[in-house]
Formats: C-alpha cells, sequence, structure tokens
C-alpha cells in the first residue's frame, strides 16, 4: 500500500507538472500597458481576465484621468480631512517617507504644477506665466497633506497626483496577488516599472534591460541587468518633453521652483526590493539631478545609475550600491 501511495503520488506529481508552460500576458493599464511573464496551468485568457479585473481595482483607486476615482474624488472635495482606503493610506505612508529622505524633491502635491506646463490629464499645452507658477506653488509641499487615523488632512486647495509611484506600486500589488494564485516565478512590468520573483524556467535569474539615450537622444539598451527577487524602475526626460517657442522643457519638475528641471541629468534608474520605493525614489533622484542626488543615494545606499548628457555624450554615473550589479 506504502509503494502504491509513493509511486500515485510520484505520477500525480509529474502529470501536474507536465501540464505547467510559460504564460505571457499583456494590456492597458494607468494610461500605458502591462505586462507579465510566469509559469502555470492557467490559461492565458482566464489568467488576464483575472489581472485585468485586480488593475481596475487598482486604477479606480489612483487614477486622476477617471472622474469618480478616489483620488478624484479628493481632489474634488472642499473638506479639509477625508476617510480614505487602506490601500490610498498605505501609498501616502510610503510616498512620505520617500518626500522626507529626498528633503522634498519627491512630492505627491506637483500634480497642479506638471498640467500647468502641459504634461497633465487635461492635455492642455500653453507654458503658464510666472504668476501662475506663484499661485500654484502655494498648494504645493508634501507636508500639507497628513495622514492619522484613517483620513487625510490637507490645507484646501492643496490636490494630489500619485502617478509618479502609482505604477510602481501597482507592480507590488500585482505580484502579491499572482503570488497568492501560486505564481512563485514571475515578472511583472507596468510601463517600464519592473519586479521579479523566483527565477525562470532555467533556473536562471530574470534579465532586464535598462534602457537610454543614444547620442541622438533616440533609445537603446545600454545594460542589461540580472534582477534576483529585486524591481528596477527609470525616470526619463530625454522622450516626455514639450517645447514652447525655442525652448525645450521636460516633464519632471521642480516642486521646490515650479519649473522643469534644466540640468544636465537625462535618465535615472533605481534597483530596490519594493517596486514602490524605485519608482519614487527614480522621480526624486531625477527631480535633483546627479550632483544632488548620488549624495543622497550613496548616503541611503541605493542602487542608482545616472544617465548624463555633457559635451554631446552619454555618461553613465553609478552609485556605489550600484556596482554591485
Amino acid at each position: 500500500m506504502k509503494l502504491f501511495l509513493f509511486l500515485f503520488s510520484f505520477l500525480f506529481f509529474i502529470s501536474c507538472n507536465s501540464k505547467v508552460k510559460p504564460i505571457n500576458i499583456e494590456g492597458q493599464t494607468m494610461g500605458t500597458y502591462y505586462k507579465v511573464k510566469t509559469y502555470g496551468s492557467t490559461e492565458p485568457e482566464t489568467l488576464k481576465k483575472d489581472v485585468d479585473k485586480f488593475l481596475k481595482f487598482f486604477n479606480d483607486i489612483f487614477s486622476t484621468y477617471i472622474p469618480d476615482s478616489e483620488i478624484s474624488q479628493i481632489n474634488k472635495s472642499e473638506f479639509e480631512y477625508l476617510d480614505i482606503s487602506d490601500t490610498f493610506k498605505k501609498l501616502l505612508d510610503i510616498s512620505h517617507d520617500v518626500s522626507n529622505k529626498s528633503k522634498g524633491y519627491f512630492d505627491v502635491t506637483v500634480g497642479p504644477l506638471v498640467n500647468a506646463w502641459g504634461f497633465g490629464p487635461d492635455g492642455k499645452k500653453k507654458k503658464p506665466s510666472e504668476d501662475q507658477i506663484k499661485s500654484l506653488l502655494k498648494y504645493t509641499g508634501y507636508n500639507l497633506v497628513k495622514v492619522k487615523d484613517g483620513r487625510i488632512y490637507r490645507k484646501p486647495g492643496v490636490k494630489l497626483d500619485l502617478s509618479a509611484i502609482a505604477k510602481g506600486y501597482g507592480v507590488d500589488e500585482l505580484v502579491k496577488f499572482l503570488e497568492f494564485r501560486g505564481h512563485a516565478n514571475l515578472l511583472v512590468e507596468i510601463g517600464g516599472e519592473v519586479r521579479t520573483r523566483g527565477k525562470k524556467a532555467d533556473k536562471t535569474n530574470w534579465k532586464v534591460g535598462i534602457e537610454g539615450p543614444s547620442e541622438n537622444l533616440g533609445a537603446k539598451i545600454i545594460k542589461v541587468i540580472e534582477l534576483d527577487n529585486m524591481s528596477m524602475a527609470t525616470s526619463g526626460s530625454y522622450r516626455n518633453y514639450l517645447k514652447y517657442g525655442d525652448d525645450v522643457f521636460n516633464h519632471t519638475i521642480d516642486p521646490k521652483t515650479g519649473y522643469p528641471v534644466k540640468h544636465k541629468t537625462i535618465s535615472v534608474t533605481v534597483l530596490s526590493e519594493y517596486c514602490a520605493d524605485a519608482d519614487a525614489w527614480a522621480t526624486a533622484l531625477m527631480s535633483m539631478g546627479v550632483e544632488k542626488g548620488i549624495e543622497v543615494a550613496n548616503q541611503y545606499d541605493l542602487p542608482v545609475l545616472f544617465q548624463v548628457k555633457e559635451d554631446g555624450k552619454i555618461k553613465q554615473v553609478p552609485s556605489h550600491e550600484f556596482k554591485k550589479y
């Protein structure tokens, strides 16, 4: 009987494993794309339906493009404090931590300034006046937002935009969702923000390319990184920019001045265990630029790769921790 049970269990194991196959799905979310690579016996169409449903729930909380999303309702409210969901609170807590450590270079209240410069959801392309920027700066500052006892407190007129961290957080939450469904080996990407768990089918680590600008500011893969249960996020200025007259402005807004940053740093890639942290830090360090940013990256032992354009050439500047990769 013991031998029979052993053989039955062994044959059942082999039978189940024979059904395990690569699963690749992709779709649209948060105004961009998502991709999932994993393994299992689930049909790709079934998994995609479940993932789409999960991401819709997530979008209904954080999308500023959806009029009745949680963040849109908060921004439309005239009350000084409001009850918020646990998911919203968690992301605000992560944001506040990065804001503190970066001394305000990551700021969830910068959205109205981003919008004023033509990079926001209303799609208007018009250079704001100096008076307009000064007016918006009165409602800009991460310290104008507090979370306590499941409520958000803010100065009236302050509006939130979590787009600089929501994709990374979405990756983290989708990874948890897929792991709960039994997918231990996977790669999840939302709009360029990536997190891996486990290994590929050949037992090797997942490999992810870091994109960067070529000499003429086109895109190319400049480095390939092995991500062993890690996340990677990149913020760059060489693709998303607007031109007003003869001046070119990129989409990264300095929350202290209200103007698009003007420095030689054109891309920042951050590695971290959690994708939300990597996403937020990539934005903060891109806002700082390489001179301030490299000091902060080394202070907090962050693996960071800065890409800098000097004298028409692209130079890579790694933090101490990044050199290990």
